[in-house]
């Protein structure tokens, strides 16, 4: 049986799609590019001239008209592959497995976080510092404020740090098993070639999917 599955790809693409495909044993049935261009109207606007502009120039205003232009630009491209090919549940396997580390988030560092803590201990210090220097004693909310301050910010912000950390490791591990997984296909694929011809739709299963 033949299996389908349509992929729109942005035009740059092309030729990397192709080729992550025929690794998994997908064949290049049909492609097609798309471009279109739509145009609307995003907004108008009037100005009204005065008794001087108007005697100049003979009108009561002018009208200005803001327009926009839509792009779709795309590559349809219609794959087939039988699954009746060596050690299809294999390469299936490997092809969800690389897809899985393609599509996983880089994880964010915790910028923000990191910012106000800085800045927060900065204000900090800087009171501590000119009150020592002028021999300035805190009142108590003033003490309760500097002790709180880095109480609060400090431990949350070495939380997220060692979150950030674990998942980095997490996301390079399953970036290391997704390029693993596209070389044990190359392997597996390389030498063999299947020629998939094309069929009614009632003799394969058909999939959808976009990229870019």
């Amino acid at each position: 049986m033949i299996e389908y599955k349509t992929e729109r790809v942005l035009p740059q693409l092309e030729n990397s799609i192709l080729s992550v495909n025929a690794t998994f044993g997908w064949q290049l049935i049909s492609s097609q590019e798309v471009y279109n261009e739509t145009t609307g109207i995003s907004g108008v606007n009037v100005k009204s001239y005065g008794a001087f502009m108007q005697g100049f120039t003979g009108q009561d205003g002018k009208i200005s008209v803001n327009t926009y232009t839509n792009v779709t630009h795309f590559i349809s491209m219609r794959f087939g592959r039988d699954t009746a090919m060596p050690e299809y549940d294999r390469i299936c396997s490997l092809e969800n497995q690389f897809y899985a580390s393609v599509n996983m988030p880089k994880p964010k560092k915790p910028v923000t976080l990191t910012a106000v803590c800085v800045i927060a201990m900065l204000i900090v210090l800087i009171s501590v510092f000119n009150a020592v220097a002028q021999n300035i004693m805190p009142n108590l909310w003033e003490t309760m404020v500097c002790i709180a301050i880095p109480v609060m910010l400090i431990p949350p912000t070495i939380i997220f740090w060692r979150s950030y950390k674990k998942d980095m490791v997490q996301f390079e591990e399953v970036k290391r098993r997704g390029a693993d997984a596209l070389m044990q296909a190359r392997q597996i694929m390389n030498g063999r070639h299947y020629d998939v011809q094309e069929s009614t739709p009632s003799d394969g299963q058909e999939s959808i999917s976009q990229a870019g």
